[in-house]
């Protein structure tokens, strides 16, 4: 019987074909090839970054949406990089275009997830889902250290005092 975790294992395995498809597309001597199928260079760049990070979605579902989109704005900008290296048309408006199916994508996932708030919490102000989200970690206290009273003690008894024992009552183990 299938499993989510058989899903995570199948994106996985498109996401790495998808990611070798993309490499070879843009890296090779393929210029010109998403003509073929009807598409624009900005469009096929759109739609292939964009599939690669929905992808990634289902690949890696512990993952922060924010980490994956910006380790696939980083992609889209070695891409562009390796292209200039390879003697290719690497540029900025493909970058751009990357990023418009990567922000597409995510925008879609960010609708989902305001859709699932309103539901679940509807009632309560940002602030306030933001306070009860149990992924955030809770801060602790600043803790201050005071003078030890017992250094004050020893001075006035003119006891010698090795350093390690006054650090030893000014820091206490916990």
């Amino acid at each position: 019987m299938f499993k989510p975790v058989h899903f995570v294992a199948a994106a996985r395995l498109t996401l790495l074909v998808g990611s070798l498809t993309v490499a070879v597309l843009t890296l090779g001597p393929f210029q010109g090839a998403e003509q073929i199928l009807g598409l624009s260079d900005k469009a096929a760049h759109a739609i292939a970054f964009g599939g690669l990070l929905a992808v990634s979605f289902l690949a890696f579902p512990r993952m922060r949406r924010n980490d994956l989109m910006i380790a696939a704005l980083v992609l889209g900008a070695a891409v562009e990089v390796a292209q200039i290296i390879a003697h290719r048309d690497g540029n900025i408006p493909d970058w751009l275009a990357d990023a418009t199916g990567i922000l597409t994508v995510y925008g879609a996932g960010m609708i989902e997830t305001v859709r699932k708030m309103a539901r679940e919490q509807g009632d309560l102000t940002f602030a306030q889902i933001a306070a009860m989200d149990r992924r955030r970690g809770r801060r602790r206290q600043a803790t201050a250290f005071e003078p030890a009273a017992m250094e004050v003690s020893m001075k006035e008894t003119g006891a010698v005092v090795s350093f390690a024992e006054r650090a030893a009552h000014r820091f206490p183990a916990r």
